[in-house]
């Protein structure tokens, strides 16, 4: 089985994508929201990439920060522009972003929006970005998936009904030798379907420092839960707070 290699620029525009964004697990986006904050100073001015529906960005707004948002997608966009016309929410690809250097005092990336390119050289590219748009000194706050937490308890199948009633297959594919994992999504609802999938590059903890400090990255913290437990082989959520080089 083969995903497209540019799936990201459609399967965030669907119905079922939305659904799940804005009704799964809202205690979740209020830790990760509060992790973010945590780490950033007052009033600081951060971009949010890959913002989706602002489910992290319009939080830390209403606390003050100076937010801005960018996402491939315009349909996640349009919710999160309804929601808070006032930021600035963009449409555009991380590995071109649309501000000067030294725009932000931090840039977050969040729900494991990383890796989404076809080769590594791509995700370097996007790193590049992250640390031209960011003042020297700023912060970069990474939320993604623990592979070795993924690869010791994948599930290579999997079920369950969301909020409206949808029932949603899942077939999900690790490939331990080029690192990326692949997942099969089926939605069922009244008697129609719908087939969705993605792929994308997961990296280890160590590989994400080594590419961290080649984009000029150097003081480096690694937390697991969102700040509330020490990372560990059975945590499956890490974050990396690195700090660009002065």
């Amino acid at each position: 089985m083969t995903v497209d290699p540019r799936w990201y620029e459609s399967f965030f525009e669907t119905e079922e994508w939305l659904l799940m964004a804005t009704t799964r697990d809202p205690e979740r986006a209020e830790r990760e929201t509060a992790f973010v904050a945590s780490h950033l100073e007052p009033g600081a001015r951060v971009l949010d990439l890959a913002c989706g529906t602002g489910r992290i960005s319009i939080p830390l707004a209403e606390q003050g920060f100076d937010i801005a948002g960018l996402d491939v997608s315009n349909r996640v966009l349009e919710v999160a522009r309804a929601a808070a016309p006032e930021l600035d929410f963009r449409q555009g690809d991380m590995r071109e972003l649309p501000w000067g250097d030294g725009s932000f005092d931090a840039v977050i990336n969040m729900w494991t929006a990383f890796g989404y390119f076809d080769t590594q050289a791509e995700d370097e590219r996007a790193l590049a970005e992250v640390a031209r748009v960011l003042r020297s000194g700023g912060v970069f706050i990474l939320d993604t998936a623990n592979q070795a937490a993924l690869l010791r308890g994948l599930q290579h199948q999997g079920w369950s009904e969301l909020a409206n009633g949808t029932l949603l297959l899942e077939k999900r594919i690790h490939d331990i030798v080029t690192g990326r994992s692949q997942a099969y999504w089926t939605f069922l609802k009244d008697g129609k379907k719908r087939e969705l999938a993605f792929d994308h590059r997961l990296y280890t903890v160590a590989e994400y420092g080594e590419l961290l400090q080649r984009a000029g990255f150097g003081e480096r913290q690694v937390f697991g839960g969102h700040g509330t437990t020490e990372l560990t082989w059975d945590e499956f959520r890490v974050q990396i707070v690195a700090r660009k080089d002065r």
